[in-house]
């Protein structure tokens, strides 16, 4: 519900999580559906800063077996940008 309700209120949308993780899958489709454009990570090295040049506002969410130091990187990453 949380990503649901975030996804429209920013300009793109970073999943965190395993790319067989039906859990982020989920969030990836529902980002997704939201009409936001959806990238699903699994660390901050994937993160294009291209993707994010000239945006105010990006969200972050990820999978529940996600560890937090990884979203933790990846939060670092995006406001490093």
């Amino acid at each position: 519900t949380a990503a649901q309700n975030l996804a429209p209120q920013v300009q793109a949308m970073f999943v965190v999580g395993g790319r067989n993780s039906a859990n982020t899958n989920r969030l990836v489709e529902i980002c997704r559906e939201a009409g936001v454009p959806t990238y699903h990570i699994e660390t901050s090295a994937e993160i294009d800063p291209e993707t994010v040049k000239g945006m105010d506002c990006v969200g972050l969410t990820a999978g529940a077996s996600t560890p937090q130091w990884i979203i933790d990187e990846v939060r670092d990453q995006l406001e490093q940008l």
